[in-house]
């Protein structure tokens, strides 16, 4: 054989080597990037409406416990809670990179909330000292005074609710969403050594003589029917709230998520990373997780009423997973084929592996939170105490997980050190 054709032969071989590794790791062109985020978009379509349709289930249950209130159509009520904050927490992904969603979302999850402002608390409840709603009770009030006049309180109105969030300027004055709805149907949480949610009884919410304030009859079936009132107002709330999400992710040519589909494809995949890093790293890790274990509060649990934080927990990492590798277990299916996963595999194939491992590490230890609380074990406030080394290590993990993402970002999109640099809209 000629030695010569065959250096070529080796030389040409190398060549091509070389071609097919740079080939494999060169940036992602627009067209893929818009792949991705178009992707994106109908995903955060369909999370929101699942939200959406599980609120208005949520809303039926509530409709059936004020009608017809009773040992059934409480627990009923709960079930249909729990059953909608499973879409909704996946939804939540979604915030920090788009300012839009973070903005709505003090409308439906804020929390902690202050629950004597609402109704009835425990007399070990720790009122701030700060101001003088925290023990308002505005089931039983009559009024409440506001800026040095007194407000009528005879029925439960939205507007009127609405001001007095505004008009407190205390983030633990909450009268509306998810959590104000947890506490009505469970009612404080005053154990964090049982595994006990709240015991809110169903006579809360009955006519007449059976109306209860907890153990005690009520002086009248005023609070009851208050109450009631209460339920709905937040459900109605919540829905409107939910479609107005929605439909900020529709395909109307003006909405925020078509304008980030047609705008800069790397400010549009830097938002991605950047709401699911900040998810991670951030909120998951530091407010949800770390900030429990740094105060050694169960009070610090996002879903104190009801002690469902483990599920909010996986629903959450589980949503960053999601959007991640362009998957959701909802009504609508989607391919993987235009993700951030399958994107990072063909041009960042080393980290892509690294975000595996990071993904299926974070799956493992909030398996293990959650599993304890399914099997009837620990709930996550007694994990506060009980086993904080569990939760450290759930930190680390997402912490690890989001700079991973961060590094994905600089390499295919823009820096993440800087949000300037993703604009606002």
């Amino acid at each position: 054989m000629n030695i010569k054709r065959v250096n070529r032969l080796a030389i040409s071989c190398a060549l091509l080597a070389v071609w097919l590794l740079i080939g494999c790791t060169r940036a992602p062109g627009e067209a893929e990037k818009r792949a991705v985020l178009t992707a994106y978009k109908a995903q955060a379509f369909a999370v929101y409406d699942d939200a959406l349709v599980e609120s208005e289930r949520l809303y039926e249950a509530l409709q059936a416990l004020v009608e017809k209130p009773s040992e059934r159509s409480l627990k009923e009520a709960r079930s249909a809670w729990r059953a909608a904050r499973v879409p909704y927490s996946q939804t939540e992904a979604l915030r920090f990179g788009n300012w839009f969603v973070d903005r709505w979302e003090e409308k439906i999850n804020r929390w902690p909330i202050d629950e004597g402002f609402i109704d009835y608390v425990d007399d070990r409840y720790r009122a701030s000292a700060s101001h003088p709603w925290s023990r308002a009770n505005i089931i039983a009030a009559e009024h409440i005074e506001v800026l040095g006049r007194p407000v009528p309180l005879a029925y439960m109105v939205h507007k009127q609710l609405a001001m007095l969030e505004q008009e407190s300027g205390i983030e633990g004055i909450v009268a509306s969403g998810y959590h104000a709805i947890e506490f009505m149907l469970w009612g404080q949480d005053v154990s964090s050594v049982e595994p006990f949610s709240g015991q809110r009884p169903w006579t809360d919410f009955a006519n007449g003589e059976l109306c209860s304030d907890g153990a005690q009859r009520a002086p009248n079936d005023s609070h009851c029917r208050k109450r009631r009132e209460f339920l709905l107002t937040l459900s109605v709330q919540l829905l409107s709230t939910l479609q107005e999400m929605r439909e900020h992710w529709s395909a109307s040519p003006g909405s925020p998520g078509s304008r980030l589909v047609a705008g800069d494809p790397n400010i549009g995949i830097g938002r991605m990373l950047l709401g699911l890093a900040a998810m991670s790293g951030e909120e998951l890790a530091g407010e949800r997780v770390q900030a429990a274990l740094l105060s050694g509060s169960p009070e610090e649990e996002q879903d104190c009423f009801s002690d469902d934080s483990h599920q909010s927990l996986w629903y959450n990492a589980l949503g960053v997973e999601n959007f991640y590798y362009g998957r959701y277990e909802g009504r609508q299916v989607f391919s993987a084929e235009h993700s951030l996963a399958a994107m990072a595999r063909r041009h960042q194939p080393q980290l892509a592996e690294q975000l595996d491992a990071a993904f299926a590490q974070t799956k493992v230890l909030i398996s293990e939170v959650r599993g304890r609380a399914l099997r009837g074990e620990q709930y996550f406030d007694q994990l506060i105490t009980s086993d904080p080394a569990l939760l450290k290590a759930v930190v680390e993990a997402l912490q690890h997980q989001a700079a991973l993402l961060e590094k994905l970002a600089a390499r295919v999109a823009l820096p993440l050190n800087d949000p300037r640099l993703l604009g606002d809209y």
